[in-house]
């Protein structure tokens, strides 16, 4: 994906003329490709946000348990 968004940034700057069609055509071919990286993305950031939750209710168990009030 890296090397599709240089080539595409080496395209507009060789011929800046037709830069909003090369941009839209960008658009148009990889939609999809954009799409499943954001599908994927969020599984790990569900993953990473359940963790950081459950963690800070272990440490909250933890310390309610030996509270002494």
């Amino acid at each position: 994906m890296v090397f599709k968004i240089a080539t595409t940034a080496l395209i507009l700057l060789a011929a800046p003329s037709g830069a909003w069609t090369t941009v839209w055509l960008f658009i148009a071919f990889h939609w999809p490709l954009a799409l499943a990286g954001v599908l994927l993305a969020i599984a790990p950031a569900l993953f990473w946000l359940r963790l950081v939750r459950v963690r800070g209710k272990r440490s909250r168990l933890q310390a309610a348990e030996w509270r002494i009030d």
